[in-house]
């Protein structure tokens, strides 16, 4: 089993293409930074819905049980709440 910073980098990695996925319009200039609010980039409320639809059925997440508050803020609280829910070990399928 891999340990370490990997697994996050390889989920953030993944988030990163799936944001790509679903942004109609990248806004000029943006740069995706893993901590920034995703309200920071510019994703509205539509791309961010269909990001949390993309990010749910890849890494088998159910938004609506147990999800704390800020666990869509940024990719890097998504990521984390992947990594807790898969027990440390990410294992999506790769869509």
């Amino acid at each position: 089993m891999v340990s370490g910073p990997t697994e996050l980098e390889h989920v953030l990695t993944r988030l990163e293409i799936l944001l790509n996925d679903v942004w109609d319009q990248r806004p000029a200039g943006a740069a995706t930074s893993a901590t920034a609010p995703l309200v920071s980039l510019g994703v509205d409320s539509l791309t961010l819905a269909l990001l949390l639809d993309k990010v749910g059925r890849e890494f088998h997440i159910d938004w609506t049980a147990d999800t704390p508050p800020g666990a869509a803020s940024s990719l890097r609280s998504i990521a984390d709440l992947v990594l807790r829910r898969d027990g440390g070990g990410a294992t999506a399928a790769e869509a």
